[in-house]
């Protein structure tokens, strides 16, 4: 028997100095907000200064909302990010023109995605993802730390989908030991509960869902 740790991204980084500290701490990947929309929104310049700091086996996750080509093709270049995540109504096709591994998110709740059924057909329709990322049905794009219900979500957890299952959207240090015991998702990901405010994260918060999440790992495990 061995025990199954649970992969962790942290997303919306403005800062060098919160990444670096975020890595110090364990986390598997960076994400970078390239939403203009959003609070946390990053120019190429900061994202370069924060690439720099990236060692090695840690991902830079790149995240995009309904983005041009053009706009997608620039961060690849000047950033060379590991992941792309599409968080808009792009298809499979657009996803997978990039040539590059990509995750795509879903907003549970939003019309067509209320129930189990349609996550999985929606996961199936992006079958070329390397990973599927649910998250709450919101006026914006994430990063508001609404929940959802995340017994929809169960049925995947226990599927053929379930390694590349990530879990987002309201996740949380007193929820996240409940959701690891039931779902045993892959990977979680966390933005505004381990913020001080939009873009600026906070090494406390972050050191405390990780603590969590550590002691958590005990309680599952695999059969080998």
């Amino acid at each position: 028997m061995i025990h199954k740790r649970t992969r962790v991204k942290i997303c919306g980084f403005t800062r060098v100095e919160d990444v670096v500290s975020a890595i110090n701490l364990g986390v598997d990947a960076i994400g970078l907000v390239f939403y203009k929309n959003s609070k946390r929104f990053i120019s190429i310049e900061q994202a370069n200064n924060i690439r720099k700091e990236i060692p090695p086996f840690v991902d830079v996750v790149a995240l995009f909302v309904n983005a041009t080509k053009s706009e997608i093709n620039l961060v690849q270049d000047k950033i060379s990010p590991d992941f792309l995540q599409f968080h808009g109504n792009e298809s499979e096709d657009f996803c997978s023109m990039f040539k590059q591994k990509f995750l795509k998110a879903f907003r549970v709740g939003s019309p067509g995605l209320e129930n189990s059924s349609d996550l999985e057909h929606a996961c199936k329709s992006y079958s070329s993802a390397s990973g599927w990322l649910f998250d709450s049905y919101t006026e914006g794009y994430g990063g508001s730390g609404i929940s959802f219900d995340y017994n929809i979500l169960h049925p995947l957890c226990r599927s053929f989908i379930k390694h590349h299952v990530i879990v987002s959207g309201g996740v949380n240090e007193n929820n996240v030991e409940n959701i690891i015991r039931y779902l045993d998702p892959f990977a979680l990901d966390f933005s505004s509960c381990v913020e001080i405010s939009p873009g600026i994260k906070s090494l406390e918060k972050m050191s405390n869902i990780l603590s969590v999440i550590e002691r958590t790992k005990n309680c599952v495990s695999i059969n080998t």
